[in-house]
């Protein structure tokens, strides 16, 4: 059984699976359906008669969507990163927030009611405190932000300045998601990262000082890492006033730096077995200082759990807006997802969106893969079944062969992995969601 990478930050899931022809529309509207599999949004013949790139916008928001905006900057490339990203020390502020705003005229985003805001990137606080000021506050004035539960940005330790905290507080923002990765010297040189520990530390005590909660990211298993880095590290975060914790295995793609390195004999593969044991270890740290294990990669303090992100995994319908950014609504004819282009010059340039739909049994075996991530709460089989016209009999049969490998347990309603099993979720999901039904 292959275990799980857990490598994701707070992207939107997306299986990616090829459907057999593209059925945006809904039943009962539009033309027929076209075989065309993954598609332009312009360039299906059941959607020329939208101009392109403006796709609507999820359908069933009454209660809020989420919001994800993709910041496409870094001032420097990490060796193992594959984000969508441009290396820019100084970033044009102004062009990139004209260019959201020109995305959500085209969809006709502007009023929409959002329940969370998440902008992640590439790097948002490369942007500096005038730029990130100016994009949240473009925010507020584009969207219905009067109930928004949680406004989180993402920042690098090296520019957690006063400056940028009280840019950030004045803003709105709720939550500050900090990419330290490790606080050791060693393992911070073999990512690529800039900051060192000391500074990662006084970035986390300065922004909960500030009344910020505190979100950290840690990535488990670096090859070379020095004997006693990874505990050093567990221990440094249960001492700081951390709220929340995303661990992640080191993951590397074939195109990304750290492939190149490794032909060069700078670098080694990540070992999934050292790896696994990382993560078994973060688990027991955290959990015995008091944080909860709701989700496969996602530790946090009671009541501090990511609303944005748990979004993902409990079918709310997401907005993202920017470069590779995702939106998706889930209905009962099934999923509808678009994908904007890769590349801020593809973006730039209105390159047209990717649109996927998935019918309504590969949508409801996507929405229990992803209700097996939350290890608290599960996936809710009856919901999954409402929500998707599928019957308890379908749903369970769907599960069937999980229950037969021992990897699940029910209680009710509520289908949730063994307490050993979140190290292979997706063996899991592979599973689950292996059926072709529509």
């Amino acid at each position: 059984m292959r275990r799980c990478s857990i490598r994701s930050r707070s992207r939107p899931a997306c299986s990616k699976r090829r459907t057999s022809a593209c059925t945006t529309c809904p039943p009962g509207g539009g033309a027929a359906p076209r075989p065309c599999g993954w598609v332009a949004a312009s360039s299906c013949s059941n959607h020329r008669r939208r101009p392109p790139n403006c796709w609507p916008v999820p359908p069933g928001d009454h209660e809020g969507c989420g919001l994800y905006v993709h910041v496409p900057v870094c001032v420097r490339a990490c060796p193992y990163c594959d984000f969508d990203f441009v290396v820019d020390r100084r970033p044009d502020v102004e062009a990139l927030v004209d260019a959201y705003r020109r995305e959500c005229g085209e969809r006709e985003l502007f009023g929409r009611t959002m329940r969370t805001v998440y902008v992640g990137g590439g790097t948002p606080s490369a942007l500096g405190p005038g730029g990130l000021a100016s994009l949240v506050h473009a925010l507020r004035a584009w969207f219905d932000l009067g109930a928004v539960e949680e406004v989180t940005v993402e920042a690098n330790p090296e520019h957690v300045t006063p400056d940028l905290l009280a840019a950030l507080v004045d803003a709105g923002v709720h939550r500050l998601s900090l990419g330290v990765q490790s606080f050791d010297p060693d393992v911070l040189a073999l990512l690529g990262r800039r900051h060192d520990g000391s500074t990662a530390s006084r970035a986390v005590e300065a922004a909960a000082s500030r009344g910020l909660s505190v979100s950290v990211d840690l990535i488990a298993g670096v090859p070379d890492a020095p004997d006693g880095a990874w505990a050093d590290d567990l221990a440094r975060v249960v001492s700081l006033p951390v709220d929340h914790v995303s661990v992640y295995a080191l993951s590397i793609e074939p195109d990304v730096p750290w492939t190149a390195l490794v032909r060069r004999g700078r670098r080694r593969m990540p070992d999934p077995d050292h790896q696994a044991a990382a993560l078994r270890r973060a688990e027991r740290v955290l959990v015995a200082a008091g944080f909860v294990h709701y989700e496969v990669a996602s530790y946090a303090r009671p009541g501090k759990e990511a609303v944005h992100n748990t979004g993902y995994w409990s079918l709310r319908p997401y907005v993202g807006i920017g470069p590779s950014a995702a939106s998706a609504s889930y209905e009962a004819y099934g999923v509808v997802r678009r994908t904007n282009p890769r590349g801020l010059g593809a973006y730039l340039g209105g390159d047209p969106a990717e649109v996927e739909r998935l019918g309504p049994a590969a949508g409801a075996r996507e929405a229990l893969w992803l209700g097996l991530r939350r290890l608290v709460a599960g996936a809710d089989a009856e919901a999954v079944a409402d929500r998707f016209g599928r019957s308890r009999a379908w749903i369970d049969g769907v599960l069937a062969p999980a229950f037969a490998r021992d990897w699940v347990v029910a209680d009710g309603s509520r289908i949730r992995l063994r307490p050993d099993m979140w190290l292979f979720h997706d063996a899991v999901g592979r599973a689950i969601l292996g059926g072709d039904d529509d």
